[in-house]
């Protein structure tokens, strides 16, 4: 497993026992921080993913990336990530809004998603640990043909979804009662129906910790509910089932002070960003501690499932 950072907004940069440790491959991009976050047009996206080929042609990749990019306002580089991969490929997203929003005429963080099942190469798409935004107002920009077709799966985080169509698509939540953590047999459960599909084709993995509750991530975001051992028992069952196929992965969800350019930008931030009071030290410092459990959660993962497979 390779491991690289994209240095979009220097939240990263900060942590410097991750940095050490885990001795990632570091990419500067600061330069477009403030002109993609949040949002940008598509022929701005364009030029950032040329940009990206540059830095890391597909040639050069002959094991899966992790790649960590900052805060979840550049959630959409995930989109990115996903179109240079070659063949048919699962999806997981674990996160606390759903980033699906259709019919927006640019790109933004929250609608990455359904480019993405837009893509022939993305057969199944499931969504899990969510709380955020399913049942609101933006409930009508929904993938709704995509949901009722079972190529999107919802596993929301604390509880079903009910109001509106949700009615009608299932949702088991990964908790089964809203205080009570997830238990293996929980995931198994949910798991099951899923197997062969998830064991027939590589998984690529998109985390935003904003999943998780806020005392194990600071986000510019809402926070979540999952606990971080709840979010690592969630990628070992996936990525068992899986069989250690692992097509790559990416994190997101370091806080960093807005810096934007443009109305567009400006606007969104005022409008969409939370109210937080953060420190900057202290964010760093939490979100490093996730970051290297992440890290060698998923690099366990791998390896177990290397042991697992039968021997030629």
């Amino acid at each position: 497993m390779h491991l690289r950072i994209l240095d979009l907004d220097g939240s990263l940069a900060l942590q410097e026992e991750f940095v050490a440790r885990c001795r990632p491959s570091i990419f500067a991009v600061r330069e477009w921080g403030p002109s993609i976050r949040l949002a940008c047009s598509f022929a701005r996206y364009g030029r950032f993913e040329r940009d990206l080929a540059a830095l890391f042609p597909r040639t050069n990749e002959t094991q899966p990336a992790l790649t960590f990019y900052g805060s979840g306002d550049f959630h959409h580089v995930s989109l990115a990530l996903v179109r240079r991969l070659k063949g048919p490929i699962n999806l997981l997203i674990l996160d606390n809004h759903p980033d699906w929003m259709r019919g927006v005429p640019f790109l933004h963080c929250g609608t990455w998603l359904y480019h993405a099942a837009c893509l022939p190469g993305v057969k199944r798409i499931f969504h899990v640990g969510g709380e955020v935004d399913f049942e609101n107002y933006y409930q009508w920009l929904a993938p709704w043909r995509l949901l009722r077709s079972g190529k999107i799966v919802v596993f929301p985080g604390i509880r079903r979804f009910q109001r509106g169509a949700w009615s009608a698509i299932p949702n088991e939540p990964v908790r089964s009662q809203r205080e009570t953590p997830v238990r293996h047999e929980r995931i198994a459960e949910l798991l099951n129906p899923f197997r062969s599909e998830l064991a027939s084709r590589p998984l690529y993995i998109s985390l935003d910790k904003d999943v998780l509750w806020e005392k194990q991530s600071v986000v510019n975001w809402d926070s979540g509910h999952l606990t971080l051992a709840e979010v690592l028992d969630l990628l070992h069952a996936f990525m068992a089932a899986a069989r250690g196929n692992l097509a790559g992965m990416d994190v997101t969800g370091d806080w960093s002070p807005v810096r934007v350019r443009g109305w567009l930008r400006r606007f969104m931030h005022w409008t969409e960003h939370p109210a937080l009071s953060v420190d900057a030290d202290d964010a760093a410092r939490r979100n490093e501690q996730t970051n290297l459990a992440l890290f060698d959660a998923v690099h366990a993962a791998l390896e177990r499932s290397k042991d697992a497979l039968p021997q030629a």
